[in-house]
C-alpha cells in the first residue's frame, strides 16, 4: 500500500536528514513509530480489561456483607438542632 504525506519542504528535509543520521530511512522511522503506537494502544486496551476483571472480582468478594439492604434516611445526614 502506498501512502502520500504532504508536509512542508523544510520539515521533509529535516526529517530526511534526521533519518540519515540515525542510519535508517524516513519510511522505516514512520513505520516503527506507527507500529509502536499500535502496540501501545493494544497494551492499554489489555490493561483496561485487566482492571475491569479486577474490579468485578472485588465486587463479587464484597457481595452479601450487609444483613439487610441499606435505606437512606435524609434526617440521619444532619445533626439534631440544639434547643
Amino acid at each position: 500500500m502506498s501512502i502520500m504525506i504532504d508536509i512542508p519542504p523544510a520539515m521533509a528535509q529535516e526529517a530526511q536528514e534526521y533519518a540519515t543520521v540515525q542510519g535508517t530511512t524516513l519510511e522505516r522511522m514512520l513505520f516503527d513509530c506507527i507500529a509502536a503506537e499500535i502496540d501501545r494502544r493494544r497494551a492499554a486496551k489489555k490493561s483496561l480489561g485487566e482492571w475491569e476483571r479486577e474490579f468485578n472480582g472485588l465486587v463479587k468478594q464484597s457481595e452479601g456483607r450487609l444483613a439487610a439492604p441499606y435505606k437512606f434516611n435524609r434526617a440521619d445526614a444532619y445533626e439534631e438542632e440544639l434547643a
